[in-house]
């Protein structure tokens, strides 16, 4: 933690008015990681996989106990 504790002092050496820009520097990138973070949980799902699962809707059984049972037989 030695970047923390060196940061933390140079901060310390600030000047108030400094020390809001820096904070608000922080307060930006947070809300930038935010923004981010929101967009990854809001992404649409691609064209391709829309399609895959509409050729897959009237299937019956388990397509992932189908795959592994392919390759226990490959074995």
């Amino acid at each position: 933690m030695k970047i923390i504790d060196s940061t933390i002092n140079e901060l310390n050496e600030l000047e108030p008015s400094e020390a809001v820009d820096v904070f608000n520097f922080i307060m930006a990138i947070k809300k930038k990681q935010t923004n981010r973070n929101r967009q990854l949980g809001k992404r649409h799902a691609p064209d391709s996989f829309m399609k895959v699962r509409e050729a897959l809707k009237n299937c019956s059984g388990s397509l992932s106990a189908d795959i592994v049972e392919n390759r226990i037989e490959r074995i």
